[in-house]
């Protein structure tokens, strides 16, 4: 019996989906049961679509084995192992170890973006930042889109205090993702470093309209405009920030 044969026997139209011939068949196993029909019927037809029906889900297995087989080549179980323990590791504030894991990761897949970026955030918070620089652009060489690496390279080259480098990271992150709250914070630091006070006001303005609730940002908000000598209105923000930390 070929595939064709095997739907047409199931009532389906060739490359119907494994949903559609499981739902074909406890249909028409209902119909043709020999146990719900009188006795003598020919159960002929009932043979066939358990037949087809056998077929057809052992080439579905098949299929599947073979989609695994190539996710497995692609992806090597003990590459999966190692980032999968390195991911916890990393949960846990163990950089260190996470960072010999992720390393492993990405001695054996190259190109596997979220092991760079966790490297990177791991020897960030070990405060190795020019290491954890070559990761976020190991991360953008693979994907120029990342928003998150984008992100995290301007933290990091602002942990060096390099604000102008910083900034341009914020910016193109801000390009990508225009609505997250915490790279408009990020930048208004950068700027207030920077001394440029009231485009640095403008970002933290920006990062409190998108989350009411950012009490980093009402309390750098706050630090600026005490820098501009707006007392009343600093301390007012200052106050708020307080309040959405308690």
């Amino acid at each position: 019996m070929n595939t064709v044969k095997c739907y047409e026997i199931l009532g389906l139209e060739p490359g119907a989906s494994m949903k559609e011939v499981r739902q074909a068949y406890r249909k028409l196993v209902l119909k043709h049961h020999p146990d719900k029909n009188s006795p003598g019927t020919d159960d002929d037809q009932f043979k066939l679509i358990t037949d087809a029906y056998q077929m057809l889900k052992n080439q579905h297995k098949a299929a599947i084995k073979s989609q695994h087989k190539k996710f497995s080549d692609m992806y090597p179980e003990d590459a999966v192992s190692w980032y999968d323990k390195a991911e916890t590791l990393f949960a846990v504030r163990k950089y260190d170890e996470a960072v010999v894991l992720y390393d492993k990761v990405t001695e054996s897949l190259p190109r596997h973006e979220n092991a760079w970026l966790r490297k990177g955030d791991c020897l960030s918070n070990l405060k190795r930042y020019e290491e954890a620089l070559v990761c976020y652009d190991k991360v953008l060489q693979i994907n120029p889109k990342s928003m998150s690496a984008w992100n995290l390279r301007g933290v990091c080259l602002s942990d060096l205090r390099r604000y102008d480098d910083a900034l341009v990271s914020f910016e193109k992150a801000i390009e990508l993702n225009p609505d997250y709250a915490t790279i408009w914070n990020f930048r208004g630091v950068c700027l207030y470093n920077l001394k440029r006070h009231s485009d640095a006001l403008d970002s933290f303005d920006k990062a409190i309209k998108l989350d009411r609730d950012f009490a980093a940002a009402w309390y750098n908000k706050g630090s600026v405009l005490l820098n501009m000598e707006r007392k009343k209105e600093g301390q007012k923000c200052i106050e708020q920030a307080k309040k959405l930390r308690r």
